[in-house]
């Protein structure tokens, strides 16, 4: 019985990347809607626990123009990041996930910052919105990643093709 239960823990600790990686990064679309009056979107979630302390990560990003602007259709403007609460996330298109290590944690988090705060990342239509984030995090993740410019403005197909990239990817939901 103790040979089995070894055999077990040891089969549990390698069957599965996901089994290893105690942080998660989750990517996610959302059509837009006249009736919410938000426009197209994508974001990630981080979830789960670092391995270096064992803090609780539970954190989700997208980036966006500040606010609602016609100017930014024709020139950069202000950018902020928006932070869906749960229910606006269960509703949400899941695309895939990907384990990461507490190092790409550290730089994500990192990258957040940037494209938040730093007055050089302001939003842009078509060079700098939330599908080139979400591609800069896959990148980050490890993933193959790339910015066809027909797609930088539909995140379904964006994040559709980055799957495709990398088909190794965990396209299933917890």
């Amino acid at each position: 019985m103790r040979g089995l239960a070894i055999l077990l823990s040891l089969w549990l600790a390698f069957a599965s990347p996901l089994c290893q990686a105690r942080v998660i990064v989750s990517f996610y679309s959302v059509p837009g809607s006249i009736i919410t009056g938000r426009s197209v979107h994508a974001f990630f979630t981080l979830t789960g626990t670092l391995d270096a302390d064992g803090s609780k990560v539970d954190e989700n990003y997208g980036f966006s123009a500040r606010t609602w602007n016609p100017a930014g259709f024709f020139r950069p403007v202000p950018q902020t990041m928006l932070i869906e609460k749960p229910a606006y996330i269960q509703r949400a298109r899941y695309h895939f996930r990907v384990p990461i290590s507490d190092a790409a944690y550290h730089k994500i988090a990192q990258e957040v910052q940037l494209w938040w705060h730093d007055p050089r990342y302001l939003w842009d239509i078509d060079r700098r919105n939330c599908v080139t984030f979400v591609g800069v995090v896959a990148q980050i993740s490890g993933l193959t990643v790339d910015f066809p410019p027909p797609m930088m403005r539909k995140p379904r197909i964006y994040l559709d093709h980055l799957a495709a990239l990398n088909p190794a990817i965990d396209r299933t939901r917890n």
